[in-house]
C-alpha cells in the first residue's frame, strides 16, 4: 500500500500543469476581485519588447465554501458577479485561454463555519471535492486556488480545524483533477496543517504565495521548490512602487519561480506594474487593449437542501428545497461519464423521479435554477442506484470486517438534555487487545465531544456495552452488567433524559447511572468506527436509529423491529435494506446518508434480526394502505375540509378524551415544518403559508394514549 501511495506521489509531482508558450519565468498570478472588476482586463497587460502576456494564471477571486444546516454540509456557493463570470464562459473565460492564461476559481470561506480545515471526515472532503471538480469541468476552469480565510470555524454547529482536512480535501481533488492547476494562498489556519498521516499538502498542489501585502516571505510547503513559490505579494494601488521593486528585486536575486499581483483594477495599472516587471524581466508592462468596465451580476442562488431517496436500482428520487418561485432545471450521469442528460427543465416542483438507471451504479446530479438569469449548478452528493432486488425476507444487514470496514454518516448535532441510540447488533468476535473497544455507533470528537455506544473498555470486559457521553465536558460511561454472546442478534439502546443514563438489552432495562447536565456531541457520526480503525466493530449490524429525545423503555420493546415515520425527534434511520452498493439511505426524512467505506457485495447477507414478515406483522397494526397510521379502537381526530384548499381553513376536531396533545405539521419528505398544542375541541389553521401538495398530520394526545397520522391535500 505505500508503494501505491508513494507512485501516486510521484505520478502528481510530475502532473503540474503545463502554462502557455511565452512562460514568464516568474510565473505571473494574478487576483482580479470580479465584484467590482472586468476578468478580462487581466489579458490586457503586456511586456513592452517581447510582447508576452504579463499574467500566467488569473484567479476569479471568490467562490464561497458555504454551509447546509438542514443535510450538514459543506457547498460550493457563487455570488452573483462569480455567477456572471461562469456561466458566461464564453465571454470571460475563454478569451484569455485562448492567449494562453490559465483561468482558476479561489475558493474563500464565508463566515458560516466551514472552511477548508473542518471536513470530519474523507467521505465529507471527497463530496466538496467533487463539487470543485464538477465546476472546473462544466464551466471549463483551469484550477482552483484555495484560501482559508473568513470561515469563522464552529458557526452552526461546525467543528473546529482538525490535522486531517486539508490534506484529504487536496488529495481528493487532485485525484479528480490530474491536469488541472491547484494552488494556495498561505493564509489562516490551513497554513499550519499541511501534514497529516505521512501525507502532505505540497504533494498535490502545484504553487503556494505569500498572503502578506508588502512583505517577502516563502511560504513553506514541503516539497515545494522555489519555482513553485511566491515570497512577494503585491496588492495593487496598496502596496508602493518602490515597495514593489524591492519585492521583485528580491525574488529575482532569491531565484523564485513565480511572483503574485492581487486585486487588478479597471484603471491603467501599469506603473505599478512596470515598477515590477521592470526588475523581473527587464521590460515595462503596457496596455495591448483597451481596459472594460463591470456590471455587477444578477442575484440567482441555486437552491440546496439536496439529497437522494427512493432507490430502486433502476430508479431514484432527487430532492431539493425550493428558492422562491423560481424554476428549476436538472441534469444527471453516471459518475465515470462525462457527458449530463437532462432530467427536468424548468420545473416548479422540488424533487424528480429518474429511471432507467443501472442497478449498484454511481450517480451524479446537479441543479440550477432560473431566474432572469440562470445560477450556476449546485453538485449533489454522489448516490449508488441499489440493486432493486429484495430476499424473500424483505431485508438484509450489513456484516463489517472489524478492520477497515464502517459508515460515516457525516456531522449530527446531538448536544443538548436528551438523545437516544438503537440498533441490532451480531458480534462475530470482540477485541483481544488493548484497549479492547469494538465502537457501534456514535460520535467521538474529543473526550469534551462525545456520545457513543461501544463493546468494551479498557478496564471492563470486552463483549460488555458501553455508553460514553461528555456531559458539562466529562465523559461519563455506563457499562451493561449483561455480557454478550458473539454470534448472537441484540437489540442494544442507550438513553440519556437529562438526570438518567440507561442501556437496555432487547428492550429490557439492563443498567442506569443518575446523571444530570447537557450533553457536547457535535461532530462525524459513525457505524462500526470512532477514533481509530483498531476499535472497529466486527459482526453484523441491521436497524440502527438516532434519537434527539430520551426512549422509554415501551418505545424500545414495542418498536425493535421498525420505527413508523415520519416520527418526532428521529435524527436518521439506517434500514440496511439496500441488499447492495456503498451507501445506505435514511428513513427519517433527514436525508443522512451512510456512506460505507471498504463494502463490497459480500458484506450484504440476509441473516437478519427480524423477518419481513415481522416487519410486516408489527407495521400492519399502525399503518394502513397509505404508509400512514390508522387508530380503530379510539376515538380520532378529524380534519376538514381534506382536500383543502389553499385558501381556506382547515378545521381539526379533537375529542374530549384528549384534553390536551401536540398537532406536528410535515412535508411529505418527513421534514416539520410546524409544531402546536392543541386542547379538546374544534380548532381551525391557516395553511395559506403552504403551496400545493401532499402534508402529512400527526396528534400525539398528552397521555400517550394516542398517536394518530393522517394524509392532508391541498388543492
Amino acid at each position: 500500500m505505500k508503494k501505491a501511495i508513494t507512485l501516486l506521489i510521484v505520478m502528481i509531482m510530475h502532473a503540474i500543469p503545463v502554462l502557455n508558450a511565452q512562460q514568464l519565468s516568474p510565473t505571473g498570478i494574478c487576483y482580479v476581485e470580479v465584484n467590482n472588476n472586468n476578468l478580462l482586463n487581466a489579458g490586457s497587460y503586456k511586456l513592452q519588447t517581447s510582447g508576452k502576456y504579463l499574467f500566467n494564471v488569473v484567479n476569479i477571486f471568490a467562490a464561497n465554501i458555504n454551509y447546509d444546516t438542514g443535510r450538514s454540509r459543506p457547498y460550493l456557493y457563487c455570488n452573483n458577479n462569480v455567477t456572471k463570470v461562469l456561466t458566461n464562459a464564453a465571454t470571460y473565460i475563454k478569451p484569455l485561454q485562448d492567449k494562453g492564461i490559465k483561468v482558476v476559481l479561489t475558493i474563500l470561506g464565508n463566515h458560516q463555519g466551514a472552511g477548508l480545515c473542518n471536513f470530519p471526515t474523507r467521505e465529507a472532503a471527497r463530496d466538496f471535492a467533487q463539487q470543485l471538480a464538477h465546476t472546473v469541468n462544466t464551466y471549463g476552469l483551469d484550477g482552483i486556488d484555495f484560501d482559508d480565510e473568513y470561515s469563522d470555524y464552529g458557526q452552526n454547529g461546525t467543528g473546529q480545524p482538525n490535522a486531517s482536512s486539508f490534506v484529504m480535501l487536496v488529495q481528493e481533488l487532485k485525484a479528480l483533477l490530474p491536469n488541472k492547476l491547484i494552488t494556495f494562498y498561505y493564509y489562516g489556519p490551513a497554513a499550519s496543517r499541511l501534514s497529516w498521516n505521512g501525507l502532505r499538502v505540497g504533494d498535490y498542489v502545484n504553487y503556494s504565495w505569500n498572503a502578506n501585502y508588502g512583505t517577502f516571505s516563502a511560504p513553506n510547503v514541503p516539497p515545494l521548490t522555489k519555482a513553485q513559490i511566491s515570497p512577494a505579494a503585491v496588492w495593487m494601488g496598496n502596496t508602493s512602487n518602490s515597495t514593489t521593486t524591492s519585492l521583485a528585486t528580491q525574488t529575482k536575486n532569491g531565484a523564485y519561480g513565480v511572483f503574485m499581483w492581487y486585486d487588478l483594477h479597471g484603471t491603467n495599472e501599469t506603473s505599478q506594474l512596470s515598477a515590477g516587471t521592470q526588475t523581473l524581466y527587464g521590460e515595462q508592462t503596457v496596455l495591448s487593449t483597451p481596459l472594460q468596465s463591470w456590471t455587477q451580476g444578477t442575484n440567482c442562488d441555486a437552491p440546496i437542501g439536496l439529497f437522494t431517496s427512493n432507490l430502486t436500482g433502476t430508479s431514484a428520487k432527487l430532492n431539493w428545497s425550493a428558492v422562491g418561485t423560481n424554476t428549476y432545471d436538472v441534469d444527471y450521469k453516471l459518475a465515470t461519464a462525462t457527458t449530463w442528460t437532462n432530467a427536468v427543465t424548468a420545473t416548479t416542483a422540488t424533487s424528480v423521479t429518474i429511471s432507467g438507471l443501472t442497478a449498484n451504479r454511481e450517480y451524479d446530479w446537479r441543479i440550477r435554477t432560473n431566474c432572469s438569469v440562470k445560477s450556476t449548478y449546485i453538485f449533489a452528493p454522489r448516490f449508488n442506484s441499489g440493486s432493486g432486488t429484495t430476499n424473500p425476507s424483505g431485508s438484509t444487514a450489513l456484516s463489517l470486517d472489524g478492520s477497515t470496514e464502517s459508515g460515516a454518516a457525516g456531522n449530527i448535532n446531538l448536544s443538548g438534555s436528551a438523545l437516544s441510540f438503537e440498533g441490532w447488533i451480531k458480534p462475530s468476535s470482540f477485541k483481544s487487545g488493548s484497549p479492547f473497544i469494538s465502537s457501534l455507533f456514535g460520535t467521538e470528537v474529543s473526550d469534551t465531544n462525545t456520545a457513543l455506544l461501544r463493546l468494551g473498555d479498557a478496564n471492563i470486559a470486552n463483549n460488555k456495552l458501553q455508553f460514553v457521553l461528555s456531559i458539562n465536558n466529562v465523559q461519563q460511561k455506563l457499562t451493561a452488567a449483561t455480557a454478550l454472546n458473539a454470534n448472537t442478534w441484540y437489540h442494544v439502546a442507550a438513553t440519556y433524559d437529562g438526570s438518567t443514563m440507561k442501556i437496555y438489552i432487547n428492550g429490557v432495562l439492563d443498567a442506569s447511572k443518575s446523571q444530570t447536565g447537557s450533553v457536547n456531541s457535535n461532530g462525524a457520526f459513525y457505524v462500526g468506527y470512532s477514533y481509530a480503525t483498531s476499535r472497529n466493530f466486527n459482526g453484523k449490524v441491521d436497524e440502527v436509529r438516532v434519537w434527539k429525545k430520551a426512549l422509554s423503555q415501551t418505545e424500545i420493546s414495542q418498536n425493535m423491529c421498525n420505527v413508523t415515520v415520519p416520527a418526532t425527534s428521529l435524527a436518521a434511520y439506517w434500514k440496511f435494506n439496500e441488499g447492495s452498493g456503498s451507501s445506505v439511505q435514511d428513513s427519517s426524512g433527514n436525508g443522512v446518508t451512510l456512506t460505507l467505506t471498504g463494502v463490497d457485495a459480500s458484506n450484504w447477507g440476509t441473516d437478519v434480526p427480524c423477518t419481513g414478515t415481522q416487519k410486516a406483522s408489527s407495521a400492519a397494526k399502525i399503518q394502513n394502505a397509505e404508509g400512514l397510521e390508522e387508530i380503530s379502537a379510539k376515538k380520532q381526530i378529524k380534519l376538514s375540509p381534506n382536500p383543502l384548499s389553499v385558501s381556506s381553513l382547515l378545521t381539526i376536531s379533537v375529542p374530549e378524551e384528549y384534553n390536551k396533545g401536540k398537532l406536528t405539521v410535515y412535508n411529505f419528505n418527513g421534514r416539520p415544518l410546524d409544531t402546536k398544542t392543541l386542547n379538546a375541541g374544534d380548532h381551525q389553521y391557516d395553511f395559506s403559508k403552504l403551496t400545493m401538495g401532499n402534508y402529512i398530520i400527526r396528534f400525539e394526545s398528552q397521555d400517550g394514549s394516542l398517536t394518530q397520522t393522517e394524509k392532508l391535500m391541498i388543492k
